[in-house]
This record gives C-alpha cells, sequence and structure tokens, in this order.
C-alpha cells in the first residue's frame, strides 16, 4: 500500500500583486500538516515574467513552510475564473517525509516513493536540448534513490510552444522522441506511467514525477476500448520529426494504484484519430465520452463496480471558448471539484484536454462533532467530514473556532452543517439570514462544501431559499441534507435538488434509516443516474455497508462511527473502511 494522500484545488479571487494572491492562497493551505507538493497556476506570458513570478512565489513558500518546503512547481497556465490557483497533496495518512533540494521521499512501512518539482532546464537550448537535461537529472534522482524508471506511475511534461516548429521538427515531437530514448534504458512489461503532455506559455520544459518503489505490485495500467493507446500510434498521426528517431507518446491512458486511478491528459480523440468539431460544447462532450468510457467501473479493473472522481483538471486552449466548454463539463460532473486552465494542446485542432484522479472504492464520509472527532476520523480512513454540533437535535452550525480548528486538525475536505436550530426545516427570514451569515464564514475559512436544506410547509422544496443559499455558497460543494426524508414526495423533491444544482443528496431513503429505506434508495439512486451523488445516511454500520451497496448501487455512505463512548472511534472507522475497501 501507498500513503495515504489527498488532493486539494485551492484558488483566491483576491485582487492585488501576485505576492498578496500567493499569501491569500497560502492562508488557505494551512501549515499544521504535512504539504508534499504545491503546484501554482499563473498568468506569466514571457520568459521573464514567468521568472519574477515564479521567484515571488517561491519566496512566499519558504517563509510560509520554514523548513518543511514542499515541493513547488510554477506553471505558465492562465488560470480560469479566479486570480491564483494550486493544486496542493496532503500526507494524510502516517508516512516520515526525507526532503532534498528539487525531490522528497516518503516512506510509509517498507514503502517508498519519490516526488519531484518541475525538473526544468531553461538555459540548456530548445526542447530537445531541455527534454535531455530534464531527463539526465530524473534518471540521477531515482538512481541516487533505488528506483528504476519503470517505477515511474504518473507524470505530467509541461512544453512552451508545444505545437511549435523548429527545423521542421515539432516541440511535442522532440519531447516525446528525448522521454522514448530515456524510457528505452529499461523494459516496461507493466506498460508506461499514466501522463500528461501539454502546453505552456513560458518556462521551457518542465517535468514532474511520481515514481513508487516495486510500482508493479501495486499498479497496473488501464486501456480505453474506443482509443489506441498512445505508445502505439502510427506514423499516420504522429507530428513531423526526424524519421530515424520520431517516436510514440510513451504514456498509458490511466493507472490504478491501489485503489486509486490516476487519468492521463485525455482529448476527443477515438482510435487515434481527433473527433474534430470547431464547436467548443460538441468537442467537450465528445471529450466526456472518452473519460467516461476510460473510467467506466468495469473497465478498470475486472469485477470493480464503483468508480469516483476526486477531481478533474482542464486545459482549455482558447479563451473565447471557455465558457461554453466549462458550462458543459460542469453540468456533466456537478458533483466534481475541477478547475480550468488556458493551455495549448499537442494537436492544432483539439481545444480541451482533460485530467484527473478517482477512486475505485466506495467513500465513507464520518459525521463530527469538533476537531478531535475528526482527526479520528481521518486516522481511520475517512475520506470527508461532516462537521456539526448538538447530534442529538439533528445537528445545528458549529462554531468559527470549532471549523476553524477542524480545517487545522485534517487534510480531507471538510463539509460544513449550516442549521440554525434543531426542529423542522421550514425558516423564517431571520432565520435565512442568518444561515447566508454562517455560509458567508464557511466561504472565508475556506471550507470544502456546505450541507444545507429547506422545506415548505406542505413538504415541498423551498427553491426560493434554496437559490440564495446555494448563491451565498459560490462555488462551494452542495449537500442537501435528510430534509429530504421529510419531504411530502421523494421523487419529486429529487428533481427539484437536481435543478437547484446540488452536488449530492444524504438521505435515508425516506426513512427513519438506512435498513428501513433500502428500497427506495435504490429508486432514488437509479433515477438520478448520475446527475447528483446520493449518499446513504443513518444507521450505516460495519455490518451493513457492504449489503447496502449491492442492494442499492450507492458507493457514497455517511456515519458518525461512534465507538463506546459516544463519539466518533478510529477504530470504528476503520473497520467501516476496510469493509468499503477504502
Amino acid at each position: 500500500m501507498v500513503s495515504e494522500k489527498h488532493l486539494k484545488i485551492i484558488s483566491t479571487s483576491l485582487e492585488g500583486t501576485l505576492k498578496e494572491r500567493c499569501g491569500d492562497l497560502l492562508a488557505r493551505i494551512g501549515n499544521g500538516h504535512i504539504v508534499l507538493s504545491v503546484v501554482f497556476f499563473i498568468d506569466s506570458t514571457s520568459p521573464q515574467s514567468f521568472l519574477n513570478d515564479e521567484k515571488v512565489i517561491l519566496d512566499e513558500c519558504r517563509l510560509f513552510f520554514g523548513k518543511a518546503l514542499p515541493m513547488v512547481t510554477c506553471v505558465a497556465q492562465k488560470p480560469l475564473g479566479v486570480t491564483l490557483t494550486a493544486e496542493v497533496l496532503y500526507l494524510s495518512g502516517d508516512g516520515m517525509v526525507e526532503y532534498a533540494d528539487d525531490y522528497l521521499i516518503i516512506r510509509s512501512g517498507r514503502q517508498k516513493e519519490l516526488i519531484t518539482k518541475g525538473i526544468r532546464f531553461p538555459s540548456e537550448g530548445g526542447t530537445a536540448q531541455q527534454s535531455k537535461a530534464v531527463f539526465r537529472r530524473i534518471g540521477d534522482i531515482l538512481s541516487a534513490e533505488g528506483l528504476k524508471t519503470n517505477e515511474i506511475v504518473r507524470q505530467w511534461n509541461y512544453i512552451e510552444d508545444i505545437t511549435g516548429v523548429k527545423d521542421g521538427i515539432q516541440n511535442y515531437q522532440m519531447f516525446n522522441d528525448a522521454r522514448s530514448a530515456f524510457y528505452s534504458e529499461v523494459d516496461w512489461p507493466d506498460g508506461y506511467p499514466a501522463a500528461t503532455g501539454i502546453g505552456c506559455a513560458a518556462g521551457g520544459v518542465a517535468v514532474c514525477v511520481y515514481a513508487v518503489k516495486n510500482a508493479a505490485k501495486l499498479s497496473s495500467p488501464i486501456d480505453n476500448p474506443i482509443q489506441i493507446p498512445a505508445h502505439k500510434y502510427s506514423n499516420r498521426v504522429l507530428a513531423s520529426g526526424c524519421e530515424a528517431v520520431k517516436t510514440t507518446p510513451k504514456f498509458e491512458r490511466a493507472r490504478l494504484l491501489d485503489d486509486t486511478v490516476l487519468i492521463s491528459g485525455t482529448a476527443a480523440i477515438k482510435g487515434e484519430d481527433s473527433e474534430i468539431s470547431s464547436d467548443p460544447s460538441l468537442q467537450a462532450k465528445a471529450a466526456i465520452e472518452v473519460v467516461e468510457s476510460l473510467t467506466a467501473p468495469g473497465n478498470i479493473r475486472c469485477g470493480n463496480r464503483r468508480f469516483r472522481f476526486n477531481s478533474l483538471r482542464v486545459y482549455i486552449k482558447r479563451e473565447q471558448d471557455a465558457e461554453a466548454i466549462i458550462d458543459t463539463l460542469t453540468a456533466h460532473w456537478a458533483s466534481v471539484p475541477m478547475h480550468f486552465m488556458i493551455a495549448d494542446i499537442c494537436r492544432p485542432e483539439l481545444l480541451l484536454e482533460i485530467e484527473g484522479t478517482g477512486s475505485a472504492a466506495r467513500f465513507l464520509e464520518c459525521c463530527c462533532t469538533d476537531a478531535e472527532e475528526a482527526a479520528e476520523a481521518q486516522a481511520g480512513g475517512a475520506g470527508r467530514i461532516e462537521l456539526c454540533e448538538d447530534l442529538p437535535c439533528g445537528g445545528v452550525t458549529p462554531s468559527r473556532g470549532n471549523i476553524e480548528a477542524t480545517l487545522s486538525a485534517v487534510t480531507i475536505p471538510v463539509n460544513v452543517l449550516v442549521r440554525p436550530r434543531g426542529g423542522d426545516f421550514v425558516y423564517g427570514e431571520a432565520e435565512v439570514e442568518s444561515m447566508l451569515e454562517d455560509i458567508k464564514m464557511c466561504v472565508e475559512l475556506g471550507v470544502h462544501g456546505v450541507v444545507i436544506g429547506a422545506l415548505n410547509r406542505d413538504g415541498s422544496i423551498d427553491t426560493a431559499t434554496m437559490r440564495r443559499l446555494i448563491e451565498a455558497a459560490g462555488g462551494l460543494q452542495i449537500t442537501f441534507h435528510r430534509a429530504f426524508d421529510e419531504c411530502a414526495d421523494p421523487f419529486t423533491a429529487l428533481e427539484d435538488i437536481i435543478g437547484l444544482g446540488c452536488h449530492r443528496l444524504l438521505t435515508a431513503g425516506h426513512a427513519s434509516s438506512v435498513n428501513i429505506g433500502a428500497e427506495t434508495l435504490q429508486k432514488l439512486n437509479s433515477k438520478a443516474n448520475g446527475r447528483i451523488v446520493i449518499m446513504a445516511g443513518s444507521g450505516v454500520r460495519p455490518g451493513n455497508i457492504a449489503s447496502l451497496e449491492v442492494s442499492t448501487g450507492i458507493s457514497e455512505f455517511h456515519s458518525s462511527s461512534h465507538g463506546p463512548n459516544g463519539r466518533t472511534d478510529r477504530q470504528v472507522v476503520s473497520e467501516m473502511t476496510h469493509v468499503i475497501g477504502r
């Protein structure tokens, strides 16, 4: 098993200097956890501006992290909808981290993992020379740590002017030739790494690597039934290059590592040909089809019936296409955290590329009342926290201090219940205003999502109030809570909740517990048909999760996982996550 890690997309919309924006983003990261890597996406359009911006960010990171400086990489890709964004990788479980200049090692039990920052040598010359220097350094790092080249499981390749041509050879082809030469030093019996090759506006060639000791025992390639593996492309689709060294892109469409699915850069390509459409919405739909084919549960591994995305990164070639592409993708993957960057794609006709991570295991959210319980839940393997207070009354909004302490105690996502009181879910204007203020606080504190719900007196969904609450939440994840189980008509309510754009519905199946509501849970999940995540909660325990999945088809579960003392207990959580194959 590899160490438990969690990837989080953190952004800021603060206007101001890069130093101010970076400071605001770093404050949202928190410094109470082990951060393994931070990849910043910045709007730098020239070599000098990129170097200046990179220096500002590195200086701020050194001040913020001190000696525990993670692998910091800056990528010259303009983020959309925010002023600065980053992907932050946290160490969630146990492990010892050893830091070097441009890589780190994670030791967990007998396992060893390696993560590099973006390795680059812009002064070496053109793309071909830079690529060779980059791979020489990666080879030296792997050798120094006793890792083999074929133990790389994930790779990110950022290439300035990726479709540019010099002396009749495309820059991406030059990179592929250098990568092929580097990979040719070893055999690859278990397939190549998952990888993304993408353009950037400045910075030359940069490569980030994630490698795992004895990777072959833990990782396997995932092919896409509707795509030819990239490393088997014919000369018909390879970019122009010297015939003697013209080589294919050496990567797999995805890799399975334990229960984590590492999804390579994926575009609207079927077979080996682009699904060409100048309409960005249509091309986005074609890309969705390709990704869904790749991640179909039965395609990930034999007998697997579960898959969910953890996050998606989307590259968009032309800013004028952004609105259409973003609308199409967010409508399809409403519950998935994703962010968007402007970047050139390796084929001129392609308008977007998608990459990400997912899980082939069931998922457990733990209901906790404070930071101590949340830490217990994370230690037991929970994937997300729902934070509330006063569970005997069904839960109410936790205090600001409780939220802050919990965010400092865990690295997994924290969703906050926003409910002003116990009792029913019909709210007056003063109560709605109170919830709006609580949601504003949650946005300021940088929580992952809010858990909300409101009904009319006739038992229908109070869509007017819900729209106000959702608007206040901005881009936070929205879970409609168990107010649903008190609505008049669950199937009408389901359509209303989907129409509001909620990402997730927590329900016992319109019943007091999941054991009673299992049949309705199955019907709700079937009717939702992927338009919203149905999460089963109330009475979920180690003894019934497996049977619930079989009977309902649901793969997200919610539980307080209480031990003998009536509080969340890591051993109980561990029993739950062991049963569900977390």
